[in-house]
């Protein structure tokens, strides 16, 4: 950014679809230590900052916890036995303790309920039961611990900041 000049920079500060945030922000430090920053593009350096901060605050938040997806892999192409330990990592990592446990042990649940199918289940109907009843204890599972244990982004910076 040092090599452009002052109109060059004024264009990449107010090109947000053509620059990333991160440039757009160079751009602004570069004229602030130019002199010659206006008020507006200071201001928008601001919310440029603040909004790359609240992208990294994000970034972080996801990269402590297997996202939704992952879980979702892993349980409908190894073994829904996976999905207890992995949303209960996701539960404790946020700090949830009560629903660790509980998760555990609807994923512990899962086996004998998947035996039970396959002695009950007349035999020519097992692998189509079996399946359906995997998809259908993957879905809920999923879907009902992450929005019973899991917070959004705000509402666990919300309960970090008391």
């Amino acid at each position: 950014m040092a090599k452009k000049s002052d109109s060059d920079l004024e264009r990449v500060v107010n090109s947000p679809g053509t620059y990333i945030t991160e440039a757009r922000l160079a751009a602004v430090l570069e004229l602030k230590n130019r002199g010659t920053a206006t008020e507006k593009v200071e201001q928008l350096g601001s919310e440029l900052s603040s909004q790359l901060k609240s992208e990294q605050e994000i970034k972080s938040f996801e990269a402590k916890i297997f996202s939704k997806n992952s879980i979702y892999l892993w349980a409908f192409f190894v073994t829904p036995l996976l999905v207890g330990p992995f949303m209960a990592t996701n539960i404790w990592t946020l700090g949830n303790r009560k629903g660790f446990w509980l998760v555990v042990l609807v994923s512990i649940i899962y086996l004998p309920l998947i035996i039970l199918i396959a002695n009950i289940i007349p035999e020519g109907l097992n692998a189509l039961a079996i399946t359906i009843f995997h998809v259908f204890f993957v879905i809920l599972f999923v879907e009902w611990a992450w929005k019973k244990y899991l917070p959004t982004f705000e509402k666990y910076k919300k309960a970090q900041n008391g």
